[in-house]
């Protein structure tokens, strides 16, 4: 089995250092157990870590301050400083903070700025909202998961967390040093953008983002960068991660998650990392529609033939998106069976495999609706001119 990576050049060994924390007290939950155990947090740390755990994160990753919080399904390091609150953004952010305070009385109705561990409470409670949501998606729910590999039954992978036995986690950098630095010291390979990581041994999915640059500091561009990368690893995981999904599947839903949390972000994928990308269209909607009416679009089979994330091309994305919109807004319950199917397939011996996956999805498109790829394209091309799907 591959590593959940995104790039190939080696780099240098893990550089030591440290730094004392500015606080280590949350001024919002106080680290007191019940106001924790309302606002859905395990932990504030320490605890375990990419390969390493917390403690170890702020000994060699020298930065103004790491924070940490750990909640039922997700475990989050942070160094990020203050983000003043835009105008832009005023009313999202009072909404998030409504919810917050819901859980937490001491977080502030209209700041004007948020602090460090504002921003992680934040970060952690979106987390939570979207792990919910991607269950949604799978029309499944904690229950549906064992701590091990039923012996019978239908084949749900080998752990809690949509199949893996770890939660997932995100460490956001100030510095993209200190993010290369991170990354290298388990993966063995250099990347400057984001970056997902599998650990086979334990079991679990990381990612990690380097917010230096000014499209990712601001947390309305952050948070919906996390999404994409997010959505990517907790696809991956789904079933127990041991091979990659169809890439126009991979992408289209991670793309459609991120346009959820934000209408204007796009990442885009390489060989170095996922970044957030301004060169796509501001409208996918309109673009996807400009496309099918020009015959331009990509059909299905194009797509499905597609093996690398470079290989869409961005009307290869509009299209993976639009598809993927298509299947969740009108088949929602057969789209959660078709990403079932392409990621439960087992061999003869009962083992994960991921043999022959375009023939697979011939198999599943055709046994949940009754299409092959012509009929699919023609159903889906009617959505798009639809009125209602130009919006």
């Amino acid at each position: 089995m591959k590593p959940l990576v995104l790039s190939l050049a080696l780099v240098a060994a893990f550089q030591t250092g440290s730094k004392p924390q500015a606080g280590d007290v949350c001024p919002y939950c106080k680290n007191d157990p019940a106001l924790m155990s309302a606002a859905g947090v395990v932990s504030h740390g320490p605890f375990a870590l990419a390969d390493k755990d917390s403690a170890e994160i702020v000994a060699k990753l020298p930065t103004s301050q790491w924070i940490f919080l750990e909640t039922a399904h997700l475990r989050w390091a942070s160094s990020l400083g203050d983000d003043a609150v835009d105008q832009r953004d005023k009313e999202r952010v009072a909404a998030e903070l409504e919810r917050l305070r819901a859980k937490l009385p001491a977080v502030p109705a209209k700041p004007k700025r948020l602090d460090p561990w504002l921003r992680l409470h934040l970060m952690a409670l979106k987390g939570e909202e979207f792990y919910a949501r991607f269950q949604a998606l799978l029309r499944v729910t904690d229950a549906d998961f064992p701590a091990e590999r039923r012996a019978s039954g239908p084949y749900m992978g080998a752990g809690k967390f949509l199949g893996e036995k770890d939660k997932f986690e995100v460490v956001v950098h100030t510095t993209r040093d200190n993010h290369k630095r991170f990354t290298s010291s388990f993966s063995g390979v250099l990347v400057n953008d984001s970056f997902r990581w599998h650990f086979p041994g334990l079991h679990k999915l990381i990612v990690s983002v380097p917010a230096e640059d000014a499209d990712l500091r601001e947390d309305r561009w952050l948070w919906p960068h996390v999404v994409h990368n997010l959505a990517h690893v907790m696809f991956a995981a789904y079933k127990h991660f041991a091979y990659y999904p169809p890439v126009w599947m991979d992408e289209g839903l991670a793309v459609a998650l991120e346009k959820e949390a934000h209408y204007e972000s796009l990442t885009g994928e390489g060989e170095e990392g996922s970044l957030r990308d301004s060169k796509g269209p501001s409208d996918f909607g309109a673009a996807a529609l400009k496309l099918v009416a020009s015959d331009k679009a990509p059909r299905l089979a194009e797509l499905s033939a597609c093996h690398e994330f470079g290989e869409l091309g961005i009307d290869g994305i509009v299209s993976a998106w639009s598809m993927t919109r298509f299947l969740i807004d009108e088949h929602g319950d057969e789209y959660a069976r078709l990403l079932a199917g392409i990621k439960g397939q087992l061999d003869d011996k009962g083992m994960q495999s991921g043999a022959d996956l375009p023939g697979l999805q011939r198999r599943l498109f055709q046994e949940l609706w009754g299409w092959s790829a012509a009929d699919f394209d023609t159903a889906w091309r009617a959505w798009v001119k639809a009125p209602k799907a130009a919006k």
